[in-house]
């Protein structure tokens, strides 16, 4: 059975949050009256949706919360499959 490392697996997850958050934060720029992303980037702050603060702040956040239930999940996981093959 495949091993979960924590420190790996909460980066990962905390990297592919924070890329999205900047995905969401570029859309709209490009598409302002969609409202795409704009719920999203209000969880984190409430600086406009396309300010550089609400950037940062979204990215960094959406990072950390990923890497913290990222890193809890594998160790757990790990936990709880231990001495199971």
């Amino acid at each position: 059975m495949q091993t979960l490392r924590p420190l790996p697996f909460g980066a990962s997850l905390g990297l592919a949050l924070a890329v999205l958050s900047l995905v969401c934060w570029l859309a709209i720029w490009v598409t302002p009256t969609l409202n795409l992303a704009h719920s999203w980037i209000g969880l984190f702050t409430t600086s406009p949706a396309n300010s550089v603060p609400a950037l940062i702040a979204a990215v960094g956040i959406s990072f950390a919360a990923g890497a913290l239930t990222g890193g809890f999940t594998a160790a757990l996981y790990e936990m709880l499959t231990r001495g199971r093959s």
